[in-house]
């Protein structure tokens, strides 16, 4: 069984692309382990330069196929209406 900043550390700190996030990975760690900041509240506030590309990716996406008039079955990579309309749910548009 692992301790909570451990298994904090080992989903995060791969994750992170610039050293300043990864030392505030470790920061984090150091305060679960202290006691001083919960697991959950540390998750909250940990940079997430993954998610961030992810909705980079999801706007282009969107983009394009605003862009290309979203027909339904010849749009951009093929992508139908109605798959247009869960991304854009998904996204919070």
């Amino acid at each position: 069984m692992m301790s909570p900043g451990d298994r904090f550390f080992i989903d995060f700190f791969l994750k992170q692309y610039t050293r300043p996030d990864r030392l505030r990975v470790l920061e984090l760690r150091r305060g679960i382990i202290a006691g001083t900041i919960s697991d959950d509240a540390a998750r909250a506030v940990v940079p997430r330069p993954d998610l961030a590309r992810k909705r980079m990716k999801e706007n282009y996406l969107l983009k394009r196929m605003e862009n290309s008039g979203g027909e339904p079955s010849g749009g951009w990579l093929g992508v139908s209406r109605e798959a247009s309309m869960r991304l854009r749910w998904y996204v919070g548009e």
